[in-house]
């Protein structure tokens, strides 16, 4: 994914972080989780998602979903590189089997979830949960 830099710029001198809003010629515009919904295809009702989860079985986890764990993740952090996700993830093989799939579906959300709709303050990690 290669964002267009001329249009994040011009939405990031729009923002007013007072009325999260962005001023646009046309008048206000703030994004509701309506358009969160439409966009992503998140459910926005039912169970939490979200579980507490020990920092050492992150690992592990990270392993079954995404068939790989980073280096750095081995300390328990329960973070990955954004960058790393791009680059590990950047080819899916053409016989790819049905779970690497949707290993590279994950790992591909994750990277949507932490670099463009939910980023941290970094911009650079996103958390696994």
């Amino acid at each position: 994914m290669n964002p267009d830099a001329s249009l994040i710029t011009a939405l990031v001198e729009r923002w007013r972080p007072e009325t999260s809003t962005f001023h646009l010629p046309c008048g206000e515009v703030t994004i509701t989780l309506e358009d969160v919904v439409t966009l992503s295809g998140l459910a926005i009702d039912g169970d939490a998602v979200v579980v507490d989860i020990p920092d050492e079985e992150w690992s592990a986890i990270c392993l079954r979903l995404l068939g790989r764990v980073p280096v750095d993740l081995v300390g328990g952090v329960a973070v990955v590189r954004i960058v790393w996700l791009r680059v590990e993830f950047s080819h899916l093989p053409e016989d790819a089997s049905q779970e690497v799939i949707e290993q590279f579906a994950r790992a591909y959300a994750l990277s949507l979830i932490g670099g463009v709709l939910f980023p941290d303050r970094s911009g650079s990690t996103v958390h696994l949960q």
